[in-house]
């Protein structure tokens, strides 16, 4: 008996399989059920559905080795089609669509790539470029800040700054390693540093990815570390209590990391369904934009907020999820928490079941006792959240102050494709949004209403 076909989405469509079954995705049901698909190892998927929750659906099957992938004629606009092309050459698999007039077709990809999922990014890109030393409209990129909202923001008071948490080290991704759970331990780490990491790692060895240290700035917003800017001489560098294993990785990051990402992957301890989803991204540069992707990657395949995952607040984890409901991360996450003491462990649990509003690695808020009720969220107060890639003084405390006129004393956040609206028994607050839009929410740990 030959291996399955899989039948994924909402779409109508005649199947005939004269060798093996044809398997069907449960009306209403989620990735756990697309993940049992999958595990039966089909020779081919068929994903009627289009727009995000198709486009989504094949990719992960591209990325889990489903050799062919059909997709139904008409279904997706061209970019998404090409895209999938272009991931389905990156994993030496076939793309094709299909109707009942015209047959398969093979799917060529193109040479320009779409991040799926994601604002608009060239859009986003000149946004942040014409920003550059201006720091209020740093503060504003993708809002709709009018003259009302400025007057609001400059009598408000700051939101507050979500408190840390006392002794909790600043790389989690060391921790995991001190437990075992990493082969390979990658840091970035300024070179005036690195004396002191090695120190805290004397059991382990080190290799460097190259030996001269180079300055390195991280991009406000997006969060890309752009190399040979200004900024403080860094190195990168492994460690492993096999030196082979070190040396092989430092390598194969000098080598080239984008290129050999699966490779790095597995050597850094990742799950493998993360390493996949990753590669297949048409960028990896842009950390803000990963946020936006695995968001709409999880609403896309039906699957839950794991707030172990809450990368706004902490990345406990130190890859990108496949989803932010994927079991194996989280599992990675728990094991650093476990580890952790209670003092510590027991705060950023509940740090992290948060709803979130994310802007980008400069902007993000944090809502207090919240509930969600269908498309909004309530919530009592708000914390701005300490930023990976921050603003400079200026344009954070406007920002800050911005947020402070939207979130004061609470309501319902609802978020719509205009603006962020904060609704109460006496007023409506309306924060429009513009070009690049950015702005998703992640409803991370509130309770249901």
């Amino acid at each position: 008996m030959r291996q399955p076909v899989i039948l994924l989405g909402k779409g109508e469509v005649s199947l005939a399989a004269a060798d093996g079954d044809v398997l069907v995705e449960p009306e209403g049901s989620g990735l756990e059920a697309i993940e049992a698909l999958l595990a039966r190892s089909p020779r081919a998927a068929v994903v009627t559905s289009g727009g995000d929750e198709g486009f989504f659906r094949a990719s992960l099957c591209l990325e889990r080795g489903v050799k062919a992938v059909v997709l139904r004629r008409g279904a997706f606009v061209e970019a998404y089609e090409k895209e999938l092309a272009a991931r389905a050459r990156s994993f030496g698999r076939e793309l094709f669509v299909h109707d009942d007039t015209r047959g398969y077709e093979r799917v060529r990809a193109a040479s320009e790539r779409v991040q799926v999922g994601a604002p608009e990014v060239t859009a986003w890109e000149a946004a942040v470029r014409a920003t550059t030393g201006k720091s209020r409209q740093a503060a504003t990129i993708g809002l709709d800040v009018d003259a009302a909202w400025e007057e609001a923001a400059e009598a408000a008071e700051p939101l507050p700054m979500d408190a840390p948490v006392p002794g909790l080290s600043e790389n989690l991704e060391e921790v995991a390693f001190t437990n075992g759970d990493k082969p390979v331990l990658y840091l970035v780490v300024p070179a005036r540093s690195l004396d002191a990491v090695r120190a805290r790692h004397p059991g382990a060895a080190m290799a460097l990815a190259r030996a001269e240290a180079l300055p390195l700035a991280v991009e406000g917003a997006t969060g890309r570390r752009i190399e040979g800017a200004s900024g403080e001489a860094t190195v990168h560098v492994f460690f492993s209590t096999d030196p082979d294993l070190a040396a092989r990785a430092a390598s194969l990051w000098e080598q080239g990391s984008s290129r050999n990402a699966a490779a790095i992957g597995e050597l850094l301890g990742y799950p493998p369904c993360c390493t996949a989803a990753f590669v297949a991204l048409a960028d990896r540069r842009n950390n803000a934009a990963l946020v936006y992707v695995t968001a709409a990657r999880t609403r896309a395949l039906g699957a839950s907020f794991h707030p172990l995952l809450d990368v706004a607040v902490r990345r406990v984890v130190p890859f990108t999820p496949c989803s932010f409901g994927c079991e194996r991360a989280a599992s990675v996450a728990a094991r650093v928490v476990a580890s952790l003491p209670r003092d510590q462990s027991e705060p950023l649990t509940r740090a992290l079941a948060r709803p979130v509003l994310y802007l980008d690695e400069a902007r993000a808020v944090a809502l207090e006792g919240a509930q969600i009720d269908g498309a909004a969220i309530t919530f009592e107060s708000a914390r701005f959240l300490p930023a990976p890639a921050s603003l400079d003084p200026e344009g954070e405390l406007f920002a800050r102050k911005l947020f402070g006129a939207l979130f004061e004393g609470g309501g319902a956040l609802v978020c719509t494709d205009d603006a962020f609206e904060v609704r109460g028994a006496s007023f409506n607050r309306r924060l429009g949004r513009t070009t690049p839009r950015l702005g998703v929410l992640l409803p991370f740990g509130g309770s249901s209403g």
